[in-house]
């Protein structure tokens, strides 16, 4: 029975699932990761580490599969993005990949936007701490060792391809920035803003073979020797590919320790704060990546209820607890925010908070509050392009939740359809292996035909009057949490706490 290995590289774990080509599941296996991160905005992650746990996942679906890996025909990887793995000539890792969580080169962005042909180039609009020609800006002038060194720049899913096939590829989606950055010569935003050269690998669709798997890998992915690996994309593609949501009219939110959010449409649009690229021949994404989600939600339940139970347990216990009737407003920017104000300093705020509050409220805060940052990204989506969503497809662990699920329609205002199974990374990963394979025509075709039924959670009628209200003070009030955290991080720089307070901000912690 012909097979496929489809693979999910995430920050917090690298998961993998062995497919008939049916869609039914025949063994999983979860691995946890880890970024290195401290207070210097520093996030990164050995990418050894990627390949030790795809080794690792391996062998646990290699002893519970029924023939093992001998039936696998492909191979389909998809992973996190914005984050650069640095080879060197020989194909070696130079250092540490940078994360997505990066924000070290903000200075660097800082300095190139200064000059204004810089400022003035039309592909500006978009170069900030995350931006991978950033990345490349700061580690020319801190790690000139490094860069003088870097002849490819792969992504955390490449590196897995490079692995497995000693083929060097990337996809369009996942490089569309650095690549618009290269374009156009001595006229490119890269030139202008002095990155000398272009060391980027071929560029492939994602369901373009990248080669077969190479004989006499370690012993747990040695039976996959000649299977078919195809390019694939970044985790976010993947994911709205495995709900079905690659169709016009269509948002997905995927909801992992941090959210995306994205509106689908047949033409570009520009929106404030928003990512606009191209998905597919004739399918535009307008939407883009936070920094905070299910991670908010942990964090508050893991301080109010800390403990050795289910998370879930946890939860349900806080929420079963009385509701105050007076309103508390949480804007959930624990660890700054991307989309849609890429702004590593902003930070979160309970406003409202009194003694009439509960732990109960200030869980139910914290769900609404990320629900409204989704709806900006939404409605910030639908008024530059023109189109309404007509569902909002949900995925990713923060949709295991009921009450969550609930909550978030309402601040929506939105009919959800969430996924019953929360892996659709790797459900897209099967689309994508199906595509490559000849099965499916496209990847949307491919998509809906792995998807399980769907539940729908319609916005209750009674809540909204109260959440539209809330809303309009979370946006009202989003300038001034900005400015405070501004001030309180300017705060932190001309008056560091005493060094033993400064030894606890920084350490090793799991990430999206």
């Amino acid at each position: 029975m012909a097979a496929v290995l489809a693979i999910d590289l995430g920050g917090s774990a690298l998961k993998a699932c062995l497919f008939d080509l049916e869609g039914a599941a025949l063994a999983k296996a979860s691995v946890a990761l880890a970024f290195e991160e401290d207070a210097s905005g520093r996030s990164e992650q050995d990418p050894e580490v990627w390949w030790q746990a795809l080794l690792r996942a391996g062998a646990k679906i290699a002893r519970e599969a029924p023939d093992g890996f001998a039936e696998v025909t492909a191979v389909a990887v998809c992973g996190f993005t914005r984050t650069q793995v640095l080879l060197g000539g020989d194909g070696q890792v130079l250092r540490p990949a940078i994360g997505f969580r990066d924000s070290r080169a903000q200075e660097a962005a800082d300095a190139a936007l200064s000059r204004p042909d810089v400022a003035a180039h039309p592909r500006a609009r978009q170069l900030n701490a995350y931006h991978p020609l950033a990345r490349l800006l700061w580690l020319k002038a801190s790690e000139p060792e490094a860069w003088a060194a870097t002849q490819l720049l792969l992504e955390p899913k490449d590196y897995l391809n490079l692995r497995l096939t000693g083929e060097a590829s990337s996809d369009a989606i996942s490089q569309y920035w650095l690549r618009q950055a290269l374009e156009g010569g001595e006229a490119s935003l890269a030139e202008a803003a002095g990155l000398d050269r272009d060391p980027l690998p071929r560029i492939l669709a994602p369901a373009h073979r990248v080669g077969c798997v190479l004989p006499n890998l370690p012993r747990a992915l040695a039976p996959l020797a000649g299977a078919e690996v195809f390019c694939g994309s970044n985790d976010s593609w993947a994911a709205a590919a495995g709900l079905g949501a690659l169709r016009p009219g269509r948002a997905y939110c995927i909801s992992g320790s941090s959210e995306v959010l994205g509106l689908l449409t047949e033409a570009a649009a520009e929106a404030p704060g928003l990512i606009t690229i191209p998905w597919g021949p004739t399918l535009w994404h307008t939407g883009g990546p936070g920094l905070n989600g299910a991670n908010a939600l942990g964090w508050i339940v893991d301080l109010l209820e800390p403990g050795q139970r289910p998370f879930d347990e946890r939860l349900d216990g806080l929420l079963r607890a009385p509701r105050s009737a007076q309103p508390l407003l949480f804007h959930p920017y624990l660890l700054g925010e991307r989309t849609p104000f890429w702004d590593r300093d902003l930070r979160a705020s309970f406003l409202g908070l009194g003694a009439a509050h509960g732990p109960g409220d200030l869980v139910r805060a914290v769900m609404e509050g990320v629900g409204f940052l989704n709806r900006t990204v939404l409605e910030r989506a639908e008024r530059a392009t023109g189109q309404l969503a007509s569902e909002v497809r949900l995925g990713g662990g923060g949709g295991r939740s009921p009450a969550w699920n609930q909550t978030r329609a309402n601040c929506l205002g939105r009919t959800l359809l969430a996924a019953p199974d929360v892996e659709m990374g790797l459900a897209g990963c099967l689309a994508l292996a199906r595509v490559g394979l000849g099965l499916d025509p496209d990847m949307a075709t491919a998509g809906e035909a792995a998807l399980g039924k769907l539940a729908r959670i319609r916005p209750e009628r009674s809540a909204q009057a109260r959440l539209d209200a809330l809303f309009a003070l979370f946006c009202e009030t989003q300038a001034n949490v900005a400015q405070v955290s501004h001030r309180l991080t300017a705060i932190a720089a001309q008056h560091p706490p005493p060094a033993e307070a400064a030894a606890c901000q920084g350490g090793r912690r799991p990430a999206p």
